[in-house]
């Protein structure tokens, strides 16, 4: 567990073991909710339903489940069913 200071305006620092293990990087949305009395932090990097919406905007031979497997192969990670 990792310890931030609250600056002004309420602005945190995501520590660093924390943006390397949901790869997180400049730019990257996040979502924060509260669970149980717990802040939670989600990255927005993007999801199967998201990707299927934009299915016919990007010309793509292949089938929808194809793109979204390729998309995950090359960020180099696996594809989670939600």
């Amino acid at each position: 567990m990792s310890k931030v200071k609250v600056h002004e305006k309420y602005l945190v620092v995501i520590p660093k073991e924390v943006r390397e293990e949901l790869s997180i990087k400049v730019g990257d949305e996040v979502e924060f909710a509260v669970e149980e009395g717990k802040a939670i932090i989600r990255p927005r990097h993007g999801d199967v339903d998201a990707i299927r919406r934009t299915h016919g905007i990007v010309e793509w031979k292949g089938s929808i489940d194809g793109a979204i497997d390729r998309g995950f192969k090359e960020m180099g990670k696996e594809r989670r069913e939600s």
